[in-house]
């Protein structure tokens, strides 16, 4: 009888220690996600808002290179440098790097962030993994853009 006890002690305590790591991993992605959240805000306010908008919006003209557009991008490939290697080493949720992906995708599509690449590509040459994964982004909008006439 005292065996019983102890067995169903201990499997309420695997179910509650199981149940905290779940907690725990959950706030974890959730102060992950107000975190980077508030650095992207922070890349936004120092990005300079007509490449940003050029960027996003074909119809926008796009800004003459200079080196502060050129260090606002170099800073934003770095913030997407260390989103994708927190994915890559699991420590985010896989629908916490869907949300981000997605952004990351629409960005760097763009025209800005396309003629920018070639000027801070050489900063990551180390990551064996991100520079291919970037450059394969940046050719699906050739691609598609060759493909559509623009």
């Amino acid at each position: 009888m005292l065996a019983d006890i102890l067995a169903q002690v201990g499997q309420m305590g695997t179910v509650v220690v199981g149940s905290f790591g779940i907690y725990e991993h959950r706030q974890l992605n959730a102060q992950m996600y107000v975190e980077f959240s508030r650095r992207f805000q922070e890349l936004l306010r120092e990005f300079p808002t007509e490449a940003w908008l050029a960027n996003r919006n074909p119809a926008e003209p796009i800004p003459p290179s200079n080196q502060e557009l050129t260090d606002c991008t170099l800073y934003t490939i770095q913030f997407i440098y260390d989103v994708y290697h927190l994915h890559k080493s699991g420590y985010s949720a896989k629908n916490l790097w869907t949300l981000w992906e997605r952004e990351i995708r629409n960005t760097l599509k763009g025209r800005v962030f396309q003629r920018e690449w070639e000027k801070v590509a050489a900063e990551f040459v180390h990551s064996r993994e991100f520079v291919p994964y970037i450059n394969a982004i940046m050719c699906s909008k050739r691609t598609q853009s060759a493909a559509s006439g623009g």
